[in-house]
């Protein structure tokens, strides 16, 4: 909608010119009149006016003056002058200097239509420009942004990248300076109740307006990335600025906690890695920020944590050697109390080790998920190790670390054996079926352990494993139910019944029938037949 005002000092031209106007046809609203130039700037800088139709001589303002005026406020205005022959002259100057058109009193109602039009057409295609312009704009900013982020994004995902204030200048687009880098990095660990789809995106949002609102003020630049569950920031600030810094981050993290309305349950915990003052060592900075989120899981969450840059404590305790020795015997046995058990001296050495750290524990507990991965045989490997990465990741305490790795060895181990009892099944099912299908014929142990694939003697010891009664017993009892079912359903003489069922004597298959069931093949026909 455009919008327009109407400025005379005669209230009836101001009402002619109202009625002589095709408004809604040309898409303008008149949004006032008035009888005078202060009146008409006041309705201007209240409306925002796109176009305004002004007299020459009005009391106030003359026009001139506020066309002056005017141009201060909105220098885009369309500007329409209407005056009588007597005042041509002073249109002419009002036209020197940007005035759209004029219009010669009295106001003819095509004319006055046809200009505006065309200054509608000028704004509208004004405006779809600047629109364009504004698109072009918005895209140039939102991969400007994309770029910047990029630089964290990186550094989650490429060990070896290098990198110069060249580098981040050119490549990232940073405004770098001499000064310190520092990254902190934010984790979210979610309540039991709580849908992390639904509050990561929400949570991090609200957390990064904070963080670019506060600590932009004491950097020369700084640069926020998400990445799931983490978000990281990169400050290069003036060294003279490091205690404000803290200070500023502090009250960022504060400010978040405080947010119960967007966190819930949701704890976070933010970790510091140290100042370095050349570009090249941001990766060491990065590593740092990381590696003080694990200690989240010896202090607790809701803290601003920091990793001791000393060594690790853990190492010399070689207790991966340990895991690894036990795990090549429980694997072989399957047993699943020795993995327990392994995982148990694990747990009480590594807590029993004065000034362990959270980072080397998480670290621990990766290598042995890892080792124990390796081990599997299992395809995709490398996705198996990327989901228990993920599961280490949402654990925040010691515990919930060791049980992830239990929790996780025991699945597949319980479904190892699951495989191996049903690689033991299997051929005993098979040989089930072969039977009931041929117990008819002259078969023998030989030919169905072939037939499973399996040796005559290891076949006979898994199918009395499985069965408990042996192949010779199984047979004769498959036959005898075909029996039964022939003397009830149907009028073969005994003789023929057994040879239906495979014997040849019928005496020997009389006096078999009678042992096994309690009474003789042609008492059985008279009790169930």
């Amino acid at each position: 909608m455009v919008k327009l005002v109407v400025a005379d000092d005669e209230e009836r031209v101001c009402r002619l010119i109202v009625a002589l106007g095709n408004w809604e046809e040309l898409g303008i609203k008149v949004v006032g009149t008035a009888a005078n130039g202060i009146q008409a700037l006041e309705l201007i800088r209240k409306e925002k006016t796109d176009i305004l139709i002004t007299d020459i001589r009005m009391p106030g303002l003359n026009g001139l003056e506020l066309i002056d005026k005017v141009r201060e406020i909105s220098p885009d205005i369309k500007i329409m002058i209407i005056s009588g022959y007597a005042n041509f002259e002073y249109a002419q100057n009002a036209l020197k200097q940007g005035v759209s058109d004029y219009l010669l009193k009295p106001i003819n109602k095509d004319a006055l239509n046809e200009s505006l039009t065309k200054m509608v057409n000028q704004i509208e295609t004004a405006r779809r420009t600047d629109m364009a312009f504004q698109d072009i704009q918005n895209e140039r900013r939102e991969e400007l942004i994309k770029l910047r982020n990029m630089l964290l994004h990186d550094l989650c995902h490429d060990r070896s990248l290098g990198l110069s204030e060249d580098i981040l200048r050119e490549k990232y687009y940073l405004n770098v300076q001499p000064g310190l880098y520092q990254v902190l990095a934010i984790k979210q660990d979610a309540g039991e109740n709580d849908s992390k789809e639904d509050t990561i995106e929400l949570i991090w949002h609200k957390m990064e307006e904070i963080l670019q609102r506060e600590i932009t003020k004491e950097c020369y630049d700084f640069v926020t990335a998400i990445e799931g569950e983490y978000l990281y920031g990169l400050m290069n600030y003036p060294a003279r600025n490091s205690e404000k810094i803290r200070k500023t981050v502090r009250s960022c993290f504060n400010q978040m906690l405080a947010r119960n309305d967007y966190l819930g349950k949701t704890q976070l915990s933010l970790g510091l890695g140290f100042s370095v003052k050349e570009a090249e060592n941001i990766k060491d900075s990065f590593v740092l920020a990381n590696r003080s989120l694990a200690e989240r899981l010896l202090e607790g969450n809701s803290k601003i944590l920091e990793a001791d840059v000393s060594n690790g404590v853990l190492y010399e305790k070689k207790l991966v050697d340990k895991f690894t020795r036990n795990l090549g015997s429980a694997l072989q046995t399957l047993d699943v109390e020795e993995i327990r058990n392994t995982i148990n001296v694990i747990y009480n050495e590594t807590m029993e080790t004065p000034g362990v750290h959270g980072w080397e524990i998480l670290e621990m507990i990766r290598q042995c998920g890892s080792i124990f991965i390796m081990r599997l045989d299992v395809p995709d490997k490398a996705e198996l190790q990327k989901e228990f990465d993920n599961k280490c990741d949402n654990c925040v305490t010691v515990n919930a670390l060791f049980t992830c790795l239990l929790d996780f060895m025991l699945t597949k181990v319980n479904q190892m054996i699951a495989l191996r009892e049903e690689d033991s099944v299997r051929p005993v099912r098979l040989a089930k079926q072969y039977i009931h299908n041929h117990y008819q014929e002259q078969i023998t142990l030989e030919e169905v352990s072939d037939y499973v694939g399996l040796t005559p003697a290891y076949f006979s010891v898994m199918f009395k494993k499985e069965t408990e009664i042996g192949f010779a017993k199984y047979l004769i009892n498959e036959r005898l139910e075909g029996a039964k079912d022939l003397l009830r359903e149907s009028t073969l003489s005994v003789a023929d019944i057994c040879r239906k069922v495979g014997y040849n004597d019928p005496k020997h298959f009389t006096r078999l029938f009678e042992k096994n069931v309690g009474v003789k093949p042609a008492v059985y026909r008279k009790l169930y037949g």
